[in-house]
């Protein structure tokens, strides 16, 4: 068992994947189950067996068309994944000026509380429903637009949200539940005070082994957690990023320690986002976790505003890159219509063949909650909900962005005070831990980070 998924799944997303990033995947399809290049066209893919026996090889020979370096002919993005060359393909990055320690504080735990409330907010509407269902869900509690935690329960629907996440719903909050899209925060903080600022993969990994379940990762993080902890590659053969999700979310929400401790220092933020996110991921789904870590410094400046925040997520990532089309794409479609609904359907409508935790469509919605919610937090992080795909991911990015731009004081304290100053966390070394204990340790990093040379 490779981890995540069978080999006949992983098949099928391999090629996706590899087709997405612009490898000439037909020319290397090969039918014959007697030669040692098997690798079958997904059309056909019903009339083989079902066995993982019979569908690691091909999904071995299809995984190596990466190594190929083959590029269908028109394909017009360029992506790479080492560092400088993703920095030498950037925009030019808006000038920032730092904070006071007093402002900073306020701004940090504006921050970390705020991505916590709009996780709790998103949390039990990611069940893979579409915009559509969640607008005829909270219609039918009276709920839409949506402008507090969502109720549990419709009596007209007959439909009830996630069993597992009733805590996280209207009039049931009392901590933060457990949840990745916080674990990822409390991860690297724990990993800043463990090993400082020297990031090797391996450090990342057992990062994780020490103190997060298996089974608490998702994705990207899965397959390489897997292959860490059966010890099936070296040290030095990490990353591990022959998986079909290394262009999944999992970038996007584990990289706010990196702009909470880099403020008003874009490229310092998304260096460290890069040397994080690389561990499992390539292209888009580092880019992810680069324009979060950029964005949060941009945030995190004097006098940030929206475009100021979205420039330095996009200096942070190349200019030919998928990534950095959609968000401009947003960009362009809320200037032509600022509307929320009809830009996240424009969003929707070209990026609909992805997976619900694929970076670039999960990403738009980030941006247009950025956009439209204008930095008033509540509007934000619902839109960012409303819109559907992965809604606690992206409220969760959304309602981290946003508290670091206005701080704790411009958040409304219905949002804050149900959480009774609690995480109840599966990361070992934190168990259940104060909100307001991980904001001091946040500070306390960051004095760290401000001793490294300048």
């Amino acid at each position: 068992m490779p981890g995540y998924a069978n080999y006949k799944k992983l098949y099928i997303e391999e090629y996706k994947t590899l087709f997405d990033e612009g490898f000439d995947v037909e020319k290397y399809i090969v039918n014959d189950e007697k030669s040692d290049k098997f690798a079958p066209n997904p059309q056909n893919i019903d009339n083989y067996p079902e066995t993982d026996d019979f569908w690691q090889r091909p999904y071995e020979n299809l995984a190596k068309i990466m190594d190929t370096g083959d590029i269908r002919e028109g394909y017009p993005y360029v992506e790479p994944n080492d560092f400088d060359s993703i920095m030498a393909q950037a925009i030019e990055a808006p000038e920032l000026f730092p904070l006071s320690d007093e402002e900073y504080e306020k701004r940090i735990y504006g921050a970390f509380y705020g991505r916590c409330a709009s996780v709790i907010l998103g949390k039990p509407l990611e069940m893979g429903l579409s915009k559509e269902f969640i607008k005829k869900y909270l219609e039918s509690v009276d709920a839409y637009p949506l402008n507090d935690f969502v109720p549990e329960y419709s009596e007209k629907l007959d439909y009830r949200l996630r069993g597992d996440c009733v805590y996280s719903t209207k009039g049931n909050v009392k901590f933060a539940q457990s949840d990745d899209d916080i674990h990822y925060t409390l991860l690297g903080l724990r990993f800043i005070e463990i090993f400082g600022f020297e990031i090797e993969p391996w450090k990342v990994l057992k990062n994780w082994a020490d103190n997060i379940p298996y089974l608490w990762c998702w994705c990207a993080s899965r397959v390489a957690y897997y292959h860490y902890v059966c010890d099936k590659i070296p040290h030095e053969k990490i990353p591990y990023t022959i998986n079909p999700w290394r262009e999944c979310i999992d970038g996007q929400i584990r990289t706010d320690i990196w702009g909470y401790v880099f403020p008003a220092q874009q490229k310092k933020a998304c260096y460290y986002a890069h040397k994080d996110t690389s561990v499992t991921l390539t292209k888009n789904g580092i880019y992810g976790g680069m324009f979060v870590a950029g964005a949060l410094a941009g945030a995190l400046s004097k006098n940030p505003t929206v475009d100021k925040i979205i420039d330095s997520g996009l200096a942070s990532i190349p200019k030919k890159s998928r990534l950095f089309e959609a968000i401009s794409l947003v960009r362009e479609w809320y200037r032509e219509t600022p509307n929320w609904d009809v830009v996240s359907d424009k969003i929707l409508e070209k990026y609909g063949y992805l997976p619900c935790e694929a970076t670039i469509n999960n990403m738009a919605m980030v941006a247009l909650g950025i956009i439209a919610g204008e930095l008033n937090y509540t509007k934000s992080i619902t839109i960012a909900t409303m819109t559907g795909l992965d809604t606690d991911c992206n409220a969760g990015t959304v309602g981290s962005i946003v508290g670091a731009a206005v701080g704790i004081d411009a958040i409304e304290k219905r949002w804050i005070e149900p959480l009774n100053d609690t995480i109840k966390s599966a990361v070992a070394c934190f168990g259940d831990c104060k909100i307001s204990d991980i904001c001091k340790r946040i500070l306390s990093a960051k004095i760290k980070a401000d001793k490294l040379e300048k």
